[in-house]
């Protein structure tokens, strides 16, 4: 799929790396930090999801001794960041129909699909209709450069973050800032600034960006992901269930996927 469609045209696959397309970048969703309360601004029928701080905000966290704190998302639906380095979004209680989605931020699709599905995901985990989780990963290989590197850097910064509600936006914030297949980028640099005015600015976090503390982490989960037999992103699953590209075409289609599973 060429980098810049809005979503998966029929018959379409999930992406997979091939020769880099010309570069473009896309819009991201709108981060702000609003009287001390961490706000995402998502456009869907005018909706808003409010994301709440954390209590220590998330800034200090990032060894594998600190603790992984959830986020309150307005509505009653929870942000938890797991272990492994995914995150489940979804209200207390849910457990079914599971969404997962795998990504990576090197491929020119995912940006498209987070824009484009990101906001009805919120809703639907906020209106407890299903428990969501994202997968950051990485599919290039180790010879795919500067994709492969770009990949590692965007999702060990990612797993830096011990908070559920920092961890959406920036989520979010790197999507927005996603380079094309032919740039180098998510510097370190980049990465410790667009995370700032989240509030993310501890030492130990800024340690595990520049570190790259999870990157070994990241390649082993994104080689069991691929072994499980995800091959192109963005996939999704949905109760374990790999979804079809007709199916993930648009939020409307991927949302009847979802009601269909429940």
């Amino acid at each position: 799929m060429p980098p810049g469609a809005g979503a998966m045209p029929p018959g379409a696959q999930p992406w997979q790396p091939g020769p880099p397309p010309p570069p473009r970048r896309g819009p991201g969703l709108l981060i702000a930090l609003i009287g001390g309360g961490l706000v995402a601004v998502l456009v869907v029928v005018a909706a808003v999801v409010l994301l709440t701080q954390g209590k220590d905000g998330g800034s200090g966290g990032g060894s594998d001794g600190t603790s992984l704190q959830a986020g309150k998302i307005a509505g009653g639906a929870e942000a938890i960041p797991n272990p492994d380095g995914s995150l489940t979004m979804a209200r207390p209680g849910v457990t079914s129909p599971v969404v997962d989605i795998y990504e990576d931020f090197s491929c020119p699709p995912c940006g498209n699909f987070d824009r484009s599905n990101d906001p009805m995901l919120k809703q639907v985990a906020v209106a407890g209709e299903a428990k969501v989780v994202f997968h950051p990963m990485v599919i290039f290989g180790e010879g795919r450069e500067p994709q492969h590197g770009n990949s590692v850097r965007a999702a060990s910064a990612l797993r830096c973050v011990r908070e559920g509600a920092r961890w959406l936006s920036y989520q979010d914030a790197l999507y927005a800032h996603q380079p094309s297949e032919s740039t180098e980028g998510y510097a370190t640099s980049d990465l410790l600034a667009w995370a700032a005015p989240l509030g993310l600015t501890g030492d130990d976090f800024k340690k595990c960006v520049s570190g790259q503390r999870y990157a070994s982490d990241v390649a082993s989960v994104s080689q069991s992901y691929i072994s499980s037999g995800i091959q192109g992103t963005p996939s999704v699953r949905v109760n374990g269930t790999l979804l079809a590209s007709s199916d993930v075409q648009t939020p409307d289609a991927l949302r009847r996927a979802i009601e269909a599973a429940s």
